[in-house]
């Protein structure tokens, strides 16, 4: 088990966020392209995985890991080497993290309340597992002595990394507390995993109860015949309405109510749009009570480990470096781009104010995104609707892929697949999936033949799965020895993007690309980590140092030179227009500090919490005192909204908490390493080349701000991000 799992497990209560589901079936994927998995290859027999046998797999795999760290702490003093002390604790969970990562794909993705039954019945013993760890004095006793001895410098620079990280991190986790105080850290660790379970399904069940349907198509103007076919056969699916008298279902997915607040001409159903999303970790999913309990619990921790507060904990090893620097890099961003974030308030309110012929000072926030749409619209002559036509589905994948192996050096090919009851057979030189649909890839170095990994892709919403888009890594392979190659990697993506309906097909919007794009960003630093400690793999990187590679990867999505090698159109084969090219490129950077501004007001509230929740919003509203908190980081609103914390499950559930910071820190990083990219040619393979070289195949093994210096040849400009998107001060 690599540090960091073991001990963000016991500093962050992080628990698994949902539930496992029953299987569907599906007949072995027909795919022209496909050829048989390679041999000795194996994945994961998905069908098999009832809630039963999931529960008895990580049970299986935590008695493995226990008795790997008991035998690490028995090694006597003279005994002691990297290999049988530092290396045996960095793999010592790899069983137990691949089989909490197999149940967290079913769990994000397919839901039943007998797996919810399942993981409550596992956490405990998985809270008090991660506790023994630091709570073990004889371990860390056996860990002590190793790394104080001579033979320590003489190892490779990673490994002395590894040394040091291990030795921190059973320091800063309470390894030197009294008996009582590690009694308390375990136990606040067990309620914080305990929230973090709770509150991910109050989010979940919150927005799949809400859903407003509309049976008048008048009253959806504006929305494109895509948007009301996948409305109406929502509807239909839920008993509304029927084929010939269609009804149409809003609902919390990313390609139905934000769709509507952006399109619709009708400002009731936007209304109600905006309104259904304030009902998340509300009412009988009221998630408040958890928040509070979080944060206090959390601060208590951080005090209880030699930290001023749990932000400062949560960053120590960060590029950041502390929990005031992250917040002053927030706020300096922000007073930044004031000036800007108001004169687009001002342009949107002149709109509004245009349509409906009324004066506006305050704007309703079901307003703000039609209105700014409009604006977009008028001042680029740009519908970004035009788009989706020259953004089919299989056309974008394509080229994503293209894209890797022009730049990278890897070529992905599709395995078939099917998706099996459980007792069915698996056809020859297939592989299993966990639902209908989810398609896998592996990846070859194309000029070794290597077998680099693999790749999942579940890219379609459906009820029982997570909203939102992210990777996740299943399992890291070892290192070669010898000068072998590195044991292939697994992974996956999930994400929600818009589907074609009823024989319609599937034609994404710029905004479901980007999204794609990105979490191929994280892949790419999953699948092409090639490093020498196991723990140092892929994504194992500073918090504020994870979204580079995907906020980069982002940017081709921009380009001409690479959309016009996968935009055409579904039905000519037109390659996309440059005048629409153009277009895309002009309203690029539209409305840049209001976007900016989004998520700076996350940043912002989620650092206050972790440092300052005693002083700012305990014994007050949270809502309230969220507003508060961010006034001149909002636009007038005629109506206040809820506390985004109230379903920011990256922040309350551990992965992000007191880390939002980083999505803006990392977009720095990525604006200011494109550059080169964008000196040298956006598809030069010999740049793109060195980029998998210095920061893809990197991971974890050498500090981030090393790595990227590696790649730019100099420390990252703080001013990259403003520069690119115009938003500079003038004088600066």
């Amino acid at each position: 088990m690599n540090t960091k799992t073991i001990l963000m497990t016991i500093a962050l209560g992080a628990g698994m966020l949902a539930p496992l589901a029953a299987q569907e079936t599906l007949a072995p994927a027909a795919a022209a392209a496909a050829r048989p998995a390679t041999p000795g290859v194996e994945y994961p027999r998905w069908s098999r995985l009832t809630p039963e046998q999931a529960g008895k797999d990580i049970r299986a795999a935590l008695d493995r890991a226990k008795a790997a760290m008991d035998a690490i702490s028995r090694i006597a003093p003279q005994d002691a080497t990297y290999d049988n002390v530092f290396r045996a604790y960095d793999e010592a969970g790899a069983d137990l993290n691949k089989a909490e990562g197999i149940m967290g794909v079913l769990s994000n993705t397919l839901d039943s309340p007998e797996v919810r039954a399942v993981q409550e019945s596992l956490l405990p013993e998985l809270s008090a597992f991660s506790a023994s760890i630091t709570a073990n004095e004889q371990l860390w006793g056996v860990i002590k002595h190793a790394a104080a001895q001579p033979w320590v410098q003489q190892l490779s620079p990673a490994q002395q990394r590894l040394v040091q990280q291990v030795v921190d991190s059973f320091r800063e986790s309470g390894a030197d507390l009294s008996p009582e105080q590690k009694a308390r850290q375990a136990a606040i660790s067990a309620r914080l995993s305990r929230l973090s379970m709770d509150f991910g399904k109050a989010v979940k069940d919150s927005q799949n109860a809400w859903q407003y349907v509309v049976a008048d198509k008048a009253e959806l103007e504006g929305m494109s015949d895509t948007w009301l076919a996948r409305a109406a056969a929502r509807a239909l699916a839920k008993g509304y309405g029927t084929a010939e008298n269609p009804q149409y279902m809003v609902t919390q997915d990313p390609d139905s109510a934000r769709e509507v607040l952006t399109k619709c001409k009708v400002a009731k159903t936007r209304r109600a749009a905006w309104e259904g999303r304030q009902t998340i970790g509300t009412g009988q999913f009221d998630t408040a009570g958890m928040v509070k309990e979080v944060m206090e619990l959390r601060q208590e921790l951080a005090e209880l480990l030699g930290f001023k507060h749990f932000a400062d904990m949560a960053t120590a090893h960060r590029m950041v470096g502390s929990g005031q620097a992250a917040l002053d890099f927030v706020d300096g961003m922000a007073g930044q781009i004031r000036p800007a974030f108001q004169a687009e308030f001002a342009d949107i309110a002149a709109v509004a104010a245009r349509e409906t012929g009324k004066p506006v000072e305050k704007m309703d926030p079901w307003d703000i995104p039609y209105y700014s749409m409009v604006l977009k619209k008028e001042r680029y002559n740009f519908d970004p609707e035009a788009l989706r036509p020259y953004l089919e589905a299989e056309s974008v994948r394509r080229g994503l892929f293209a894209l890797a192996t022009r730049l990278y050096g890897v070529e992905l090919t599709e395995i078939p697949t099917a998706c099996l009851k459980e007792g069915e057979e698996l056809p020859e030189g297939t592989a299993e999936v966990w639902y209908p649909g989810v398609r896998l890839f592996q990846v070859h170095d194309t000029k070794s033949g290597a077998l680099l990994g693999s790749l999942y892709l579940d890219l379609y919403p459906r009820d029982s799965k997570r909203p939102g888009a992210w990777m996740g890594p299943l399992e890291y392979g070892r290192a070669g020895k010898d000068g072998a190659p590195h044991a292939p990697h697994l992974a996956y993506i999930c994400a929600n993007l818009t589907k074609g309906v009823d024989g319609h097909p599937t034609l994404y919007s710029h905004q479901d690309v980007r999204t794609l794009f990105h979490e191929f960003g994280h892949a790419l630093h999953a699948l092409l980590s090639d490093t020498e400690v196991l723990g140092h793999s892929g994504t194992s990187v500073a918090r504020d140092f994870v979204e580079l590679p995907s906020q980069l990867n982002e940017n081709w999505i921009w380009e001409p030179e690479s959309l016009k090698t996968f935009a055409r159109h579904y039905q000519t084969g037109e390659t996309i227009p440059q005048e629409l090219l153009d277009k895309l490129t002009a309203s690029r950077f539209y409305a840049p500090a209001t976007d900016a501004m989004s998520q700076l007001c996350m940043a912002k509230l989620d650092l206050e919490m972790h440092m300052h929740y005693a002083e700012k919003f305990a014994g007050k509203d949270m809502d309230a005192a969220s507003n508060a908190l961010l006034q001149g980081m909002l636009h007038p609103l005629t109506v206040e909204p809820r506390s985004m914390m109230r379903q920011l499950q990256h922040c309350v559930c551990g992965g992000y908490s007191a880390g939002y910071y980083s999505y803006k820190w990392a977009e720095v990083l990525a604006a200011d390493a494109f550059t080169r990219f964008a000196q040298e040619g956006v598809m030069n393979p010999a740049t793109g080349a060195a980029y998998r070289a210095a920061v893809l195949s990197q991971g974890d093994s050498k500090p981030a701000a090393e790595v990227f210096r590696s790649f730019m040849g100099r420390s990252p400009k703080p001013d990259a991000l403003l520069e690119k998107q115009g938003l500079l001060p003038q004088g600066k």
